[in-house]
């Protein structure tokens, strides 16, 4: 992931004449959010309200009023390198200093992989990724993160615990499988009051160190020896003695409940035992964590799937959930010597309890803006325009979204883990939502009420794949091993029958594609990575699978596109990683080339080919969402789209709304996503005036875009236009706002054809700057026949200089000059000339000194010249 990165960085500051300004809108959901492990209360304010958070897929947040009843959370960076944050600590001597770790740890099916530990020196300002645990090698992932009393960090991980030497900027290993224990992976790490640590290692013991981590001692006496995987520990504040245990249960019988929980009152010495919570659930593997009272060494908190407190030691339980705290818990942190005061982090956010010693303490929902929701899939209305569209999320249901731009939802499905969903194109008022184990549901008034029409199903694939026929009113879903489901006449008789096909072999279909062309054909693809073309899927029976890829594939395959203009060409692509991940065929599975090209090693999840287009396609992929204009076998150039707007996260899926050429993308971590750019490409004005407060978004116009207004910190702008941009003098960047102002055509095969590109107006910009500089000036490959020559001399100059240009072709010409803040300086000429060489004075004797641009622009290029006027 760390090459993946670094390669859409450099094709970020190499912006040349391929690369587009695609804007995405942030869509939400503001109330919802999403599964979280790492919480920090920052030192650094004695008032408690600044809390620092991070989603497993979404990133670094804070907040500087949790205690507000809508609190307002802010991502700090959407272009980490990594997202997948796991755990959040600051140093106790210098608190100006803080760490977080990234990566899932627990095998869950959605995991995020990470890249390491990050550091902050000015109290979360900036942040720079720390030194490599393993230089040249995958990074194991961080479970957890500890600093010591001295200032020393610590990182439970999945490759042992280690300790960072910042004389050496290393990660020696200090407990793993032959250094004092049995397993690599150090399930959890904790510091007791008195300086002492307890780690875990997974299938393995409890160990105690009393020397800063340099020797480890098994302390296991009376605890058990089998029959559990993940081990969490606890230290109770008041008493360094006093530390709890809790186990993953592994047996057939319980498997992913709760083995057993003890207690030590002598610091490992032995350890008595206590009782599992009733009602834990079945998830321990993935969802563990204790809590003691700061105040009260026998008050316990325990979370599994539902939140549990112990006010005897772990002797007796309470259990709170039916809606009072989202389930599925990773994280409980007490305010510093508060017994009332509690944060939790959990598969639904972030969540506060002000009366955490009451007998039955209350909880208080503190999602407001953290947008860090794990979408799976999304469905589009397919009215242009429409702001309707349906989401199936990780633990938060079904979402429904229904107003423009970042906004709250509501739910269709209000449970579960959300899946598939489908609206159909014919009739709007047929919706389909799914949750988990593939149970899929129907509503025939427009999202108003459902009824289920496939019970879910345990051997499915957890998040069931399925497509839906919208001209035949046909649901196909993904059955058990070698079986593919399907529901008849939706939203009238539902009629759902499982067929078995021989030549899948067992494996489960894990993406489909209904034919464009020929009635009742789904393509689809297996986990085994085979693609087969199935005739006759809508007869019980009578279905015929034609295998058709002969690639070298291997993996899972995550989706099917086919040409609605040409049904022989179709794109697959393979979710893993070290494997070709875009195959395509121009021949209905005849001959199959790879179109990976430069895509660096990553998963990629979803394809589609542009709204209109056959050889331009866009993929949804581990680090965001990336395009390319033409599709050319090794040949093919990936570009990413997350610069504007959109955040690097995982996405898993990317819709396109033909009515309108609105793009949806799913992801899995920042919520939702759509681009109305190719919409804006079809209905580009001549000019456009922008004024007032501006919000977040593309503007775009043929010729010109002029503008007094204002764009706020926090908002991304992007002036997108032919041949200049103009800001009169009241306009305004304020400090933290990204403004853009780039000179494209509106034509997206048309974006500077020359050999030079000038990317104009690069924000962030300071409070009252007009656009006082150029961001820069890029040479690109491009070296298209045909284009002329532009040269000013001198340069610098003072009075007068001489423009030089050479043109291809006759036909109309514009020349003219702009200063920095995209103002006219100058019009040279305009009107019809022809081919050859031609001259130009350039007056610059009324100029005042500083840097301009001279754009020569004909019907077919244009060109750009920078030039410096001294006084």
């Amino acid at each position: 992931m760390l090459e993946a990165y670094e390669i859409a960085q450099a094709k970020r500051a190499e912006r040349g004449s391929d690369d587009l300004p695609i804007f995405w809108a942030e869509r939400g959901p503001t109330n919802v959010g999403g599964r979280t492990r790492g919480v920090l209360i920052d030192a650094n304010d004695p008032s408690g309200q600044t809390i620092w958070a991070g989603g497993v897929a979404g990133g670094l947040w804070r907040t500087n009023n949790i205690d507000a009843a809508a609190p307002t959370w802010v991502p700090i960076n959407d272009l980490f390198q990594n997202l997948a944050l796991s755990s959040i600590v600051q140093d106790p001597t210098n608190t100006n200093t803080l760490y977080f770790g990234t990566g899932e740890c627990w095998g869950n099916q959605d995991a995020v992989r990470g890249l390491g530990v990050w550091i902050s020196t000015d109290a979360g300002a900036n942040w720079n990724r720390m030194a490599p645990m393993n230089p040249g090698g995958n990074e194991p992932c961080v479970a957890k993160l500890i600093v010591d009393n001295n200032g020393i960090l610590f990182a439970a991980t999945t490759g042992g615990l280690r300790r960072f030497n910042p004389l050496t900027n290393t990660w020696p290993v200090l407990l793993a499988n032959g250094t004092f224990a049995n397993n690599n992976f150090v399930t959890d790490l904790e510091l007791a009051a008195n300086g002492d640590m307890y780690a875990a290692t997974f299938a393995d013991d409890v160990f105690r160190s009393i020397d800063g981590g340099t020797t480890w001692n098994a302390v296991n006496t009376g605890l058990p020896s089998a029959n559990y995987g993940r081990i969490e520990l606890a230290c109770a504040p008041s008493n360094a003695n006093t530390v709890y245990v809790i186990y993953a249960d592994t047996t057939t019988a319980n498997s992913g409940g709760c083995l057993s929980v003890f207690q030590t009152t002598n610091a490992g010495t032995n350890w008595n035992p206590a009782n599992c919570p009733g009602g834990f659930g079945a998830q321990a593997w993935y969802d563990l964590i204790l809590a003691v009272d700061p105040n009260d060494e026998n008050r316990l908190w325990a979370g599994g799937v539902s939140m549990n407190l112990s006010a005897d030691a772990g002797m007796t339980w309470a259990g709170f959930g039916g809606g009072s705290i989202h389930t599925d818990h990773h994280a409980i942190v007490y305010y510093p010597g508060d017994s009332d005061q509690i944060l939790f982090g959990n598969d639904g956010g972030m969540y506060k309890s002000y009366d955490g010693s009451a007998g039955s303490p209350t909880f208080t929902d503190k999602n407001n803006s953290y947008n860090v929701t794990q979408f799976y899939a999304v469905a589009m209305h397919p009215n242009s325009g429409s702001n309707y569209m349906l989401g199936g999320t990780q633990d938060n249901a079904t979402p429904k979204f229904t107003n423009p731009g970042l906004s709250t939802t509501s739910c269709v499905l209000c449970c579960c883990d959300g899946g598939w969903a489908f609206i159909d194109e014919d009739n709007p008022a047929i919706q389909i939502a799914s949750t988990q184990d593939g149970s899929f549901n129907v509503s025939t008034d427009g999202g108003g009420t459902f009824g289920n029409i496939v019970p879910g199903s345990d051997p499915r694939i957890f998040i069931t794949p399925a497509e839906y026929d919208h001209a035949a009113n046909i649901l196909y879903y993904s059955d058990s091993g070698g079986r593919f489901g399907r529901v008849s006449d939706v939203g009238g008789a539902n009629t759902n029958v499982s067929d078995t096909i021989p030549a899948f072999a067992g494996a489960r279909v894990s993406a489909f594609a209904v034919s464009p062309s020929t009635a009742n054909r789904v393509y689809m693809g297996t986990t085994n990575g085979n693609l087969f073309m199935v005739d006759n899927a809508d007869q019980a029976g009578m279905a015929n699978a034609t295998f058709m890829n002969n690639t070298p594939t291997g993996g899972w395959m995550s989706s099917i596109a086919v040409d609605n203009t040409n049904e022989a060409h179709i794109l697959i692509t393979l979710s893993n990683y070290g494997t070709n991940s875009i195959w395509e065929t121009p021949d209905g599975g005849t001959t199959w080339v790879s179109v990976e090209g430069d895509l660096p090693d990553m998963p990629v999840r979803w394809i589609i080919l542009w709204p209109g287009e056959t050889d331009k396609a866009m993929i949804a992929t581990e680090l965001g969402v990336w395009y390319t204009k033409d599709l050319d076998g090794n040949n093919t150039v990936w570009y990413p789209t997350n610069e504007f707007g959109l955040a690097n996260a995982r996405i898993d899926m990317l819709r396109a709304r033909t009515s309108d050429k609105v793009i949806a993308a799913a992801t899995h971590g920042r919520g939702m996503y759509t681009t109305d750019y190719f919409h804006l490409l079809d209905s580009c004005q001549v000019s456009l005036n922008v004024t007032g407060n501006i919000p977040s978004g593309l503007y775009m116009a043929s010729e010109f875009v002029s503008s007094d207004g204002t764009v706020a910190s926090g908002s991304t702008v992007i002036f997108h236009a032919g041949e200049y941009v103009e800001m009169l003098p009241d306009f305004t960047a304020e400090r933290g706002s990204n403004f853009w102002a780039l000179i494209k055509d509106c034509t997206p095969g048309m974006m500077f054809a020359g050999e030079e590109e000038t990317e104009m107006l690069k924000g962030p910009w300071t409070v009252e700057e007009k656009a006082n500089q150029l961001a820069s000036q890029t040479q690109t490959s491009s070296n298209i026949a045909g284009t002329g020559r532009l040269k000013v001399f001198p340069n610098p100059t003072r009075t007068v200089g001489e423009i030089q240009f050479e043109l291809p072709e006759a036909g109309h010409v514009r020349l003219y000059v702009m200063n920095t803040r995209g103002q006219l300086a100058a019009s040279l000429l305009s009107g019809s000339m022809q081919a050859g060489s031609h001259t130009q004075v350039l007056d610059a004797s009324s100029m005042p000194g500083g840097i301009y641009l001279v754009v020569l622009k004909t019907n077919s290029f244009t060109k750009t010249e920078r030039i410096v006027v001294v006084e």
